[in-house]
């Protein structure tokens, strides 16, 4: 299963979801790999920090640069050696976001309460609608992303900003787990760690990244929305007015 972590955000928060994610297929004895597809290599420079403190749990982590094409190719020796890889992506190089796009199975969109412009930013909707020309069977799972203090009103507030740019994309499905932002998560991911190798584990904080697996995982299997293919006709009508672009 392919797993593209996307988002047009310059932050490393994106990029903590994404080593997240790999660690926890890596706990689980899958063989998994990270692909860094964004400009300021944050996963990368996460795997140089991890390597420097010799974690024995280890996690292949790849630039994106000489990797587009295997990812679009089906049967290429890289898709098939390993059995998960998560693509960290900031759209910001088109060539490889693209090849990240085509080849993800699900796409995971966090929305962040802070990141106003994420909720109507048209661009991010464009992109994907686009991106389902090429893979038709694209999944969308976004994900409401808080800060620990959000609690009562201001954590209602978040939840619904979040729903509300779900369904702008259409076909895309909102995740019933939140992930909290928290400070060991940046305090992790500055020593090289995920959030799951840290002792004392914060177990909350893991078990969100579990429960957030579980849902994409179940993404893959489920059926084709007739949503997708009005993404799919919109993606076209813009193509022929000029305006879409991956």
């Amino acid at each position: 299963m392919i797993i593209t972590i996307f988002n047009e955000d310059q932050s490393a928060k994106r990029s903590i979801l994404a080593i997240n994610l790999v660690a926890l297929g890596a706990l689980n004895h899958r063989k998994a790999a990270l692909i860094d597809a964004t400009s300021p290599q944050y996963s990368l420079n996460w795997s140089v920090r991890r390597n420097a403190v010799g974690v024995k749990l280890k996690i292949a982590v790849h630039a994106a640069e000489s990797l587009h094409s295997e990812m679009e190719n089906q049967i290429s020796t890289y898709r098939t050696q390993y059995r998960e890889i998560v693509i960290d992506t900031d759209g910001v190089d088109s060539l490889h976001c693209e090849s990240a796009l085509v080849a993800t199975n699900v796409l995971v969109v966090p929305a962040w309460s802070s990141q106003g412009d994420l909720r109507g930013h048209e661009n991010v909707i464009q992109r994907i609608e686009t991106a389902r020309l090429f893979n038709p069977a694209l999944r969308v799972l976004v994900v409401d992303v808080r800060t620990i203090s959000a609690f009562s009103d201001a954590g209602k507030r978040e939840s619904e900003a979040a729903a509300a740019f779900a369904k702008k994309v259409l076909g895309a499905t909102l995740a019933s787990t939140v992930i909290h932002e928290r400070i060991d998560d940046r305090r992790a991911f500055d020593g090289g760690l995920s959030i799951l190798e840290c002792d004392p584990c914060n177990e909350p904080a893991a078990a969100e990244i579990k429960d957030l697996y579980q849902e994409i995982a179940g993404m893959k299997d489920l059926p084709m929305q007739t949503a997708n293919g009005i993404a799919v006709t919109n993606a076209i009508q813009r193509i022929l007015h000029g305006k879409a672009g991956i």
